[in-house]
């Protein structure tokens, strides 16, 4: 899965490397390919892993195998021939040992339960990482749609306001109008410029937060853009879902409550494994083992006999004479030493826990405790959920009655500026009076505008923490 990520991240570094404008979908998949979190949990994940193949290969016996070379000085017993040797003596042991564990409490068994637990709990954790970063970029993505519809919506409202202060402009030249009218016209229109400036500033810095989110390289933040959806795909209407209803599909489907759950029951193993502390273990080993000497001789050749030795005398008086003959000798050969000193041993050995300074009582209190934690972090979870269902519905329902009212309010404003122009250009009302129209216009526009993203992210937020497709 590490390698996946690794893959994409530089698939989608090439492939995006000189492209300046950026669909969701590919924000997306870059967030996700550089996420330093997504990598930490991604190697999280496959350290799991790797702890899930050991707790399946421990049930195996091991197999271990050794060898030593070595030198003798002084005197000493060779282990070999069970003589003394006094000069430099070469030795060499060799061996082959297994062990295998019979029965350790059920031990085994509940590691491997462990282990497969904390591999899915760690899996779990990576796709609950993988929405963090999602969400995070959806809700920049937003940002920046939102600021350019305003950008749009004030470039309209101060492309309009310009016009009138050219019509201002007329009728205060022909007489129509006092100069204070302009003036005030004028006003109106620096007063909508800084609005629009300060609105692109906002979303150069709100382009800055996402390029900083998908990591780009300072090459590719030159430039910079998101690509919007259709303004049609990104309809506001009722929610109908329930908090509960949602809750449900919620704590089925997030990742995050997933992997507490799985913690909490690892947990619950390791009361299992502790107990096994405590309990009688039986084992079996067998071991193979073989050795040379540089003191192991043998004769070679035939027997030369010389004069005999005089040894003694009988009562009578007689000399006693012993045979006397030598015989060449050498070292015995390696390979026939390893094949005299070869031993195999077969054993099992039972291992029965008595007292041993309280560990194995302290451990199961431990795990006890540490389980409770992990029920405890499970609860929070899920709470948090439940809050975070809450406050997106909450959030969602709101910004549809507010995009509902703000609706009706553009709808009405945009008629009585008309109304207001009209009036103006009768000299019926004052230039004040219109720029008054003009404001209500820009708010209901600005508070349309803010109903209709924040409604979207909501519903964003809720449709990751189901699992369902990011769709605006």
């Amino acid at each position: 899965m590490r390698d996946l990520i690794v893959i994409g991240g530089l698939a989608c570094g090439i492939g995006l490397h000189a492209q300046q404008t950026w669909t969701l979908d590919q924000c997306l998949q870059r967030a996700e390919a550089q996420s330093l979190d997504m990598r930490n949990a991604a190697l999280n994940a496959d350290l799991a892993e790797k702890g899930r193949s050991q707790s399946f290969w421990s049930y195996f016996p091991d197999l271990n195998a050794g060898g030593t070379h070595g030198y003798n000085y002084g005197r000493v017993v060779d282990r070999f021939t069970n003589t003394f040797a006094t000069d430099r003596v070469r030795t060499n042991n060799f061996w082959l040992s297994s062990d295998l564990v019979l029965f350790n409490g059920l031990r085994k068994q509940n590691e491997r339960r462990q282990a497969v637990l904390t591999a899915d709990a760690a899996g779990s954790g990576l796709e609950a990482q993988r929405n963090v970063v999602r969400t995070l970029v959806v809700e920049r993505f937003l940002d920046i749609l939102g600021l350019e519809e305003r950008i749009r919506s004030q470039e309209s409202l101060t492309r309009s306001t310009r016009e009138q202060m050219d019509r201002t402009k007329a009728l205060v030249d022909a007489g129509r109008l006092a100069e204070g009218e302009l003036f005030s016209a004028r006003a109106q229109v620096a007063s909508q410029e800084y609005s629009l400036t300060d609105l692109r500033n906002q979303h150069q810095r709100a382009e800055l937060l996402l390029a900083q989110t998908l990591q780009l390289e300072p090459a590719e933040v030159e430039g910079f853009h998101v690509q919007a959806p259709a303004i049609g795909e990104m309809a506001v209407t009722e929610p109908t879902a329930s908090v509960e209803g949602v809750l449900i599909n919620v704590l089925a489907q997030d990742p995050a409550y997933k992997q507490a759950e799985l913690q909490a029951l690892s947990s619950e193993r390791g009361i299992a494994i502790a107990r096994s502390g405590g309990i009688p273990s039986l084992s079996f080993n067998a071991s193979l083992g073989t050795g040379y000497s540089g003191r192991n001789s043998e004769t070679v050749g035939e027997p030369v006999l010389s004069d005999p030795i005089a040894i003694g005398y009988t009562a009578g008086g007689e000399v006693v004479y012993s045979p006397n003959y030598t015989q060449d000798t050498r070292t015995r050969p390696f390979g026939k030493q390893l094949d005299d000193n070869l031993n195999e041993s077969l054993g099992f050995t039972l291992s029965v826990p008595i007292f041993n300074n309280m560990r194995n009582k302290l451990a199961v209190d431990q795990a006890r405790v540490q389980y409770e934690q992990a029920k405890i972090d499970r609860d929070n979870v899920r709470d948090t959920r439940r809050r975070d269902v809450q406050d997106a519905i909450l959030a969602q329902r709101a910004a549809y009655d507010q995009f509902t009212s703000a609706d009706i309010a553009v709808e009405s404003s945009q008629r009585a500026l008309e109304y207001a122009q009209e009036r103006f250009a009768q000299g019926a009302i004052s230039a004040f009076e219109l720029n008054t129209a003009r404001s209500d216009l820009e708010r209901a526009l600005a508070g349309r505008i803010d109903a209709r993203y924040t409604y979207l992210l909501a519903r964003s937020t809720l449709d990751i923490l189901q699992g369902l497709p990011i769709s605006l």
